[in-house]
């Protein structure tokens, strides 16, 4: 490939800079177009002299196109992008990519997935002044000095109501539209004075006017990045501002007018402007002969032409992390956002797990109709349906069949999202439930149906897959267990039985009465295992297993689910677990408690070693050693991220020889 050649999705204003600008591009040409509306789409064509295309499917399938450029109201974004990748077409995307930070991990996951160039289209990111900029804030890299960063977006615009800026639907609002440039000009400053790529903030705190239509039509924020770097950032879309950017620390001050535009307004005219003690003592000025539009085509173009599936200038991280974070500001303001609902989230209705390519087997086991796959998804670190699906439907498309739930999980919610990704993806008879129930206090047998039945009418399903009891009550005989169990197997509400956190000797004798009796016995165990031994319970009656124990469930055939098979973090590289709004993060505290044995900071030493080595993650290296320990190990993860999944997936292809399990097995 010599040159890209550029589909384009969209009509308006900027789709037509772009087909302007992309004529004095290198090595880009622009061969057809994408509009809805016939008539506009005629004149755009004609205009262009390119192909107008009224189809979508004719042109992300075209064989004469190698890239897509997305300039489509924001809510159109995804799909549009989840088209193209799906066809093997990269992208370049307007800001901002998607409507939340769900869509926009689903986006990059995907992208890595079926490895296509994707790119935010930030275009002051490709500017020479923005190289400018920070090359003039370096020396406050290591100043004591408090910094502050102050910028702002705003412009006055007579619309209707139904008009994009104002439609919620559309993705409307100053935030979502012009909000997101100083927000993510902050980031990347406050980044680069840390010695990071971009900055995430420590807290946000905004202010703003709603429109009557729902929508901000004005905000401001305050953003903490550390104890001395602070941003205060305004956007508008119904009152003009300066549109500047000031950096302050002590006497040192730049100013830089329109940084958004680089000068485009202006004949191609910019400067940075140098103060000390009020004064100005420099001025930077550039004349732009090139473009914003035609240096970000270059830019994107030049990515494409040498394998990359990512900008380093405005990488997947930094986007990721500037949606999630205008998402907060959205959420400061109590802005409701529809497409973070089930009933109208294009990511819900997408159904993008067609998309992938399978990475996980499906594995046949003894007494299943369904297959196994290597890894059971946790349902208990969801926070809302649109993240559930996301999650699930990645899972899915790699190859993941068996689902961990549990009556308590999420108070109940970890039933629910997943029954209504079932249901809705029509996958009752593809993927295998693992719930379980009886957790303490009701750790009795007359709770044990009860709470089946309600977990099933959650999940809207006839019968359970495996259930487990979810505690063991050590004044109850097994008897009493397995006769419970025995009667709602008979009843058709389960198919296998097992339990979790039961001690190796409970276990035994659960079984042993079983079989005498000619009932169903426990065929299932999730306890704890993993690379670093359980010194004190996570949560009380947590109970892991030891070799002894793990050698019974291979001499019987006892399929092992374990839970923490990573310890809950403990392999992250990391001085502490970084601080997050998750709620079920674990504390330092509790890993100090937890894992810090001496044998477990070993292994850890060693698990660190052999993952530089081997030019992987600690915490892959860590859940291999788990895959690898049985041939009927599946264990239990709970990514949040699209990226922690691939983690864990990847994990299952991880060889590990048996110099390197040596090393990791000591006691």
């Amino acid at each position: 490939m010599s040159k890209v050649r550029w589909g384009v999705i969209g009509t308006g204003s900027i789709a037509n800079a772009f087909a302007h600008s992309i004529k004095h591009c290198n090595h880009s040409e622009l061969s057809a177009v994408f509009g809805r509306n016939k008539e506009t789409l005629q004149i755009f064509s004609q205009k262009f002299d390119v192909a107008g295309i009224n189809n979508i499917d004719e042109l992300v399938t075209s064989n004469g196109i190698d890239a897509i450029y997305i300039a489509t109201p924001h809510s159109s974004h995804f799909e549009y992008a989840l088209q193209a990748m799906k066809n093997n077409k990269h992208v370049l995307c307007e800001k901002p990519i998607a409507m939340n930070h769900i869509e926009s991990m689903v986006l990059f996951g995907l992208a890595k997935d079926c490895g296509v160039f994707l790119m935010e289209a930030y275009m002051y990111r490709t500017h020479p002044q923005t190289f400018n900029i920070l090359k003039n804030i370096e020396s406050l890299c290591d100043t004591n000095e408090k910094i502050e960063i102050n910028s702002s977006f705003g412009f006055h615009a007579e619309i209707p109501k139904d008009h994009r800026l104002r439609n919620p639907m559309l993705g409307g609002g100053a935030i979502m539209d012009v909000g997101c440039y100083p927000l993510s000009m902050s980031k990347l400053l406050a980044g680069h004075i840390l010695k990071k790529p971009y900055a995430d903030p420590i807290s946000i705190e905004a202010s703003g006017n709603l429109d009557e239509t729902g929508v901000d039509s004005n905000s401001k924020a305050r953003i903490l990045f550390s104890e001395n770097i602070e941003a205060n950032i305004s956007c508008a879309i119904n009152e003009e501002y300066e549109n500047n950017l000031e950096i302050n620390s002590g006497d040192y001050k730049l100013s830089i007018s329109q940084p958004w535009h680089c000068g485009q307004f202006q004949d191609g005219h910019s400067s940075i402007k140098v103060y000390s003690k009020n004064k100005l003592v420099d001025e930077i000025s550039y004349k732009d002969e090139v473009g914003l539009f035609t240096r970000e085509i270059d830019h994107a173009s030049e990515c494409i032409l040498n394998n990359k599936l990512e900008s380093d200038l405005i990488s997947h991280a930094d986007s990721q992390s500037i949606m999630l974070w205008l998402d907060k500001w959205r959420k400061e303001l109590g802005i409701k956002c529809p497409h973070e609902s089930k009933e109208t989230s294009q990511l819900i209705k997408s159904k993008f797990f067609s998309t992938q390519n399978k990475k996980l087997e499906g594995i046949k086991i003894d007494g299943f109709d369904k297959d196994f796959s290597r890894l059971a998804l946790g349902c208990d670190n969801q926070t809302s349906d649109i993240h559930a699906f996301a999650m699930f439907d990645y899972f899915y498309g790699a190859g993941g069949r068996v689902f961990d739930t549990a009556y308590i999980y999420n108070n109940g919610m970890g039933d629910k999202y997943l029954g209504n990704w079932i249901n809705s993806r029509g996958l009752q008879e593809e993927v295998l439930v693992l719930g379980k129930g009886a957790h303490t206090p009701d750790c009795r047998p007359e709770c044990i149906k009860p709470q089946i039945i309600e977990s099933l009418e959650r999940l809207n399903l006839d019968k359970i897959d495996i259930y487990c009891l979810h505690r063991d009550n050590n004044d109850i005989p097994v008897s009493e267990f397995i006769d419970a169990l025995d009667e709602i197997k008979a009843e058709g509400l389960i198919h296998k039985i097992g339990a979790s956190n039961w001690k190796l000797e409970r276990f035994k004798q659960a079984r042993d009465f079983a079989l005498k009796e000619n009932k169903e016995p426990f065929t299932i165990l999730s306890n704890n295992f993993s690379l670093a031994e359980m010194i004190d319970p996570v949560w009380p009656g947590c109970v892991a297993i030891d070799n002894n124990f793990l050698d019974y469930i291979d001499q019987n055939n006892i399929i092992l689910f374990p839970w923490s098979s990573t310890a809950r973090g403990f392999f992250i590289k990391k001085k502490e677990i970084a601080t997050s709004d998750h709620f079920s993060n674990p504390s330092m505290d509790e890993e100090k408690r937890v894992w810090h044995s001496e044998t477990n900071l070993k292994k850890r030493e060693i698990c660190f070693n052999i993952a530089a080595e081997r030019n992987v993650e600690p915490i892959e290296v860590a859940l291999a050693y788990v895959i690898q320990s049985s041939k009927i190990i599946f264990p239990l993860i709970g990514p949040r991220t699209i990226n922690e999944l691939n983690s864990s997936i990847f994990a299952t292809s991880l060889n590990l020889t048996d110099a390197e399990i040596e090393q990791l097995t000591i006691t």
